[in-house]
């Protein structure tokens, strides 16, 4: 095959339907690492207390993969719910997190004569999709694929602020996978995402303090699905403001907020889940639940959470 090792991996992401690939080599990032102490020294990350650990792996990813090598950085474009859905966009469909790795797993069979060979024939490699001690956000603008917003979200150049990340760490060596193409997309990345304070204003609670700077014991999302907690009508923490399972207020603010055509499987359950009232919610059953939604995002809070969030 003619081409450098990037643009050949980059064909067969493109082929696999990922918006966009980009790869950086495993190293220490300083900058994120900064942020990531100030997050937990001031506790914003409320609840969470996993963020608390394995913060040696988080700064270090050559930790999880016992070698030193590259990060591959793939960007998934997911769709967007018509405004007044209480239900985050991102779960509108199959679990992320499944259909994500599935498919990264595919890349790595498509690409394993080529990694193999870039590898000396010791191919190693480890698949993370937002589900381990690994700073995805911060990877994916390492390599090149986009810039932090005001609101902590990765925005992505190719299709905007709608996107999930999935990251391989592989144990190639990255100079084979350094080249022109590359170098030149990180030069030419925005500094910031503008810096408008769209999304501090629009922020429901002021979880957003600062830019770049979330408490989550404020943020409607964190309450809504990471908090376990079952809460009555008047001791929640934050007025929800309708939202059951995440919100996107700061999002829907963003000026980077652009149409990008979903995959498919990302999507499955829109008609549905648009179709139903706060009183449908109240009164699904958990039968109904698990017809509709085994498999998805939404059993991450189950429907007892759901139900509460109302």
């Amino acid at each position: 095959m003619e081409g450098t090792l990037f643009s050949r991996l980059s064909e067969i992401s493109q082929r696999l339907g990922f918006a966009d690939f980009g790869a950086a080599r495993i190293q220490p990032l300083p900058e994120s690492a900064r942020r990531l102490e100030c997050y937990l020294k001031d506790r914003r990350n409320a609840g969470m207390e996993y963020m608390g650990r394995n913060v040696d792996k988080r700064k270090d990813p050559s930790l999880l993969l016992e070698a030193q090598g590259s990060v591959l950085c793939f960007v998934v474009p997911y769709g967007k719910a018509k405004a007044g859905i209480p239900v985050a966009s991102f779960a509108l469909g199959m679990d992320y997190h499944k259909v994500i790795k599935d498919r990264l797993y595919l890349f790595l069979q498509q690409a394993a004569p080529e990694l193999e060979e870039a590898s000396g024939g010791r191919f190693k490699a480890r698949v993370f999709v937002d589900s381990a001690p690994v700073m995805d956000r911060a990877w994916a603008v390492e390599s090149g694929l986009g810039f932090f917003g005001c609101n902590n979200f990765f925005i992505s150049t190719a299709v905007g602020i709608r996107c999930l990340i999935g990251i391989i760490l592989c144990n190639v060596d990255f100079s084979l996978l350094d080249c022109a193409q590359l170098r030149d997309r990180k030069q030419a990345l925005p500094k910031d995402c503008g810096m408008c304070g769209n999304c501090m204003r629009s922020c429901p609670t002021g979880a957003l303090k600062a830019p770049y700077t979330l408490d989550a014991e404020l943020c409607i999302s964190y309450h809504t699905v990471e908090n376990k907690e079952l809460y009555g009508k008047d001791s929640r923490p934050v007025d929800f403001a309708g939202c059951i399972f995440g919100c996107e207020e700061c999002m829907r603010a963003c000026p980077w907020d652009k149409p990008a055509e979903p995959w498919p499987e990302l999507t499955c359950n829109r008609e549905y889940i648009e179709s139903l009232s706060l009183e449908d919610w109240k009164n699904m059953s958990e039968e109904d639940f698990q017809k509709h939604f085994a498999g998805t995002s939404l059993t991450r809070a189950g429907l007892q959470k759901i139900q509460n969030n109302c």
